[in-house]
């Protein structure tokens, strides 16, 4: 992947790491948790469970792999009461019992114990409510996550981006938007960067789900930097997809107000659309605008604005129907 010159985002570590994991190539490991500990990338927690037992399978240390993710580490929680001191362990009893639950899969009691907490006002280490969300997400466990998201929000723990993005993921897979619109508040407040493409990305999801009120309020949400051709565009296309045309070309007219112009993709959409209301006149229009676009387009792909490639990305060769 490197020398094709494509990153490694946290997902494709973790598929990596559990390969690996499972057929015991350690050293290959290594070198992974290396190119993890560079680029500020953790492991979810099964996968980091899956390999600490092959690194200890192995006879190896497990020093890089808990040095790269802190949050997992649950070594010290996990041993006998006559174990380590308080001096060693900086875990509280609650926190320990917590991670001793998630290694053993019991997610039912973490919810019990996470609940006695909240109701204590009780403030846990941010690492441990990433960790609560991450294990209820690769269990298809939304309410175990979402009782330790709100729990968070409640209390003002700002949790990692990579575990925000996760929650989200999931939320979308479970068509629960409104809680989708809560964790990306929570992000940005917590001064997480959303991003041009994972704004564009999530508005086109709710354009696929015919979902506009959320999608506005998820516009509404982004910083004026993010309120550009690649996310109007999306707008744009979540309300023709609900069949709301004229919300749609309105949407179209501020962004051009608001000094955005139109790309490839843009155009796209709007010929989509407009062929499905009808409007025959202004569908005309908009192919003569199109034709003047790419003869006078001065941007090569070289140079053109990175909102605009990402607008075409998402629209050149697909619009929401």
């Amino acid at each position: 992947m490197q020398e094709a010159e494509v990153q490694p985002d946290k997902a494709a570590c973790n598929i990596l790491v559990e390969k690996l994991s499972r057929s015991g190539e350690t050293l290959a490991m290594s070198k992974i948790f290396n190119y993890m500990k560079e680029n500020h990338i953790v492991l979810r927690y099964l996968v980091f469970v899956e390999a600490s037992k092959a690194l200890k399978a192995a006879g190896e240390s497990d020093f890089l792999l808990t040095q790269v993710n802190p949050h997992c580490s649950i070594e010290s929680a996990s041993k006998d009461s006559g174990g380590t001191t308080q001096a060693d362990n900086p875990l509280t009893a609650d926190e320990g019992l917590i991670l001793i639950l998630l290694k053993k899969e019991n997610l039912v009691c973490a919810d019990s114990l996470l609940a006695g907490i909240a109701d204590k006002n009780t403030q846990l280490d941010p690492a441990i409510i990433s960790t609560i969300i991450e294990v209820n997400c690769d269990q298809c466990r939304l309410s175990g996550a979402l009782l330790a998201f709100d729990y968070s929000v409640k209390t003002g723990i700002i949790i990692p981006r990579n575990t925000y993005l996760t929650l989200i993921g999931a939320l979308i897979r479970s068509s629960l938007f409104p809680k989708v619109v809560e964790a990306v508040e929570a992000m940005i407040k917590a001064g997480h960067l959303i991003g041009i493409y994972f704004a564009s990305i999530l508005l086109y999801k709710f354009g696929h789900a015919r979902k506009p009120k959320y999608a506005a309020r998820i516009f509404n949400l982004l910083p004026d930097g993010l309120k550009c051709t690649a996310t109007y565009t999306a707008l744009i296309g979540v309300y023709f997809s609900a069949g709301n045309f004229d919300k749609g070309l309105e949407i179209f007219k501020t962004m051009q107000r608001n000094g955005n112009f139109p790309s490839l993709g843009t155009y796209n959409v709007l010929i989509d659309g407009l062929s499905r209301s009808g409007r025959v006149s202004e569908l005309e229009d908009l192919w003569k605008e199109k034709k003047r676009f790419h003869a006078h387009d001065g941007h090569s792909q070289d140079i053109k604005p990175f909102e605009e490639k990402i607008c075409d990305l998402l629209f050149v060769r697909d619009v929401v129907s």
